[in-house]
């Protein structure tokens, strides 16, 4: 009993001490994306690009570019670094304007350094340093194997809209963090926004988080015969990762069920790519009800 409490207490600091390296390293990169996504877009295209025309004429060598680059730029740059300072909320706010609005691909730049900071780092940590023994994906895939994924995803989505729905009868807050919150509002009628939506945080993300959370942290208890320990302590924290500024407190503990489920599905079937097609479909599902705009838990 003693060296099964040990195990568990130990699993849990791991996978804790996973999410914070891998949550700090995301962070940094994320935030250099979005502050260069955002600076490059307040830059007035009509001031660079004579620059760069006279460079290629020959009016201009290279330091002369930098330096008349330099001249238009740094102003810009300084009133920037001063709005964020009074208001950080505005780097972000002003990054999902961009995105939602003209740049849809941008979300590739919240999913890649997901994938190299959550399974990239998280892999380097957990197979080679620690010795735990991660998902390998080499479980069945086949189409009957997605459908019956994709039909758990229809039914969570469905329970989570009924739950939401009691929640709401109730006046419990539901909102959301800034990111669903935008793209809620950006998503409807947009059937550009939507594609991208799908294919990124529908698709990608699903798959990213069903690797990191179940097909790492959750294999691990599973190995040591630890399974519902390592449900609760893993759902728990997949919820906790979505909470962030702005997102009402019952929103972590709606995702924590969501987790809870795509768990089980793991657990009950040893195959990630169902709770991966699960967790795909999901999360599409409310992509497409943003696009149609139905009063539904916007998680």
């Amino acid at each position: 009993m003693q060296n099964r409490y040990f195990e568990i207490f130990r699993l849990t600091a791991y996978s804790l001490g996973l999410v914070y390296v891998c949550s700090f390293f995301y962070s940094v990169f994320f935030l250099a994306f979005v502050n260069h996504s955002v600076l490059n877009h307040r830059i007035p295209e009509e001031q660079i690009q004579p620059l760069y025309e006279e460079y290629s004429e020959g009016k201009l060598d290279f330091s002369g570019l930098l330096a008349e680059y330099q001249k238009v730029v740094t102003p810009i740059k300084d009133q920037f670094q001063k709005e964020i300072i009074e208001n950080p909320n505005i780097l972000f706010s002003e990054f999902y304007e961009l995105v939602f609005t003209d740049k849809p691909h941008y979300l590739l730049g919240i999913s890649i350094p997901w994938f190299l900071c959550y399974v990239g780092l998280g892999y380097l940590l957990y197979k080679k340093v620690l010795q735990i023994p991660v998902t390998n994906l080499q479980d069945e895939l086949s189409i009957p194997i997605l459908l019956r994924g994709i039909i758990n995803g229809l039914i969570c989505f469905f329970v989570v809209v009924f739950f939401g729905l009691i929640l709401e009868r109730l006046s419990v807050p539901l909102e959301s963090g800034l990111f669903a919150k935008k793209l809620y509002e950006s998503l409807h009628g947009n059937g550009y926004l939507l594609a991208w939506g799908i294919y990124v945080v529908g698709i990608i993300t699903g798959i990213l988080e069903e690797i990191f959370f179940r097909g790492f942290l959750l294999k691990a208890f599973i190995d040591k015969g630890l399974t519902q320990e390592g449900l609760l302590i893993v759902s728990l924290l997949f919820g906790w990762l979505h909470y962030g500024e702005g997102t009402s407190v019952a929103i972590p503990f709606i995702i924590c069920g969501v987790g809870m489920f795509f768990g089980y599905l793991y657990i009950k079937t040893g195959n990630l790519w169902i709770s991966m097609a699960c967790h795909a479909t999901y999360n599409s599902l409310g992509l497409i009800n943003a696009y149609l705009q139905l009063p539904v838990v916007q998680s």
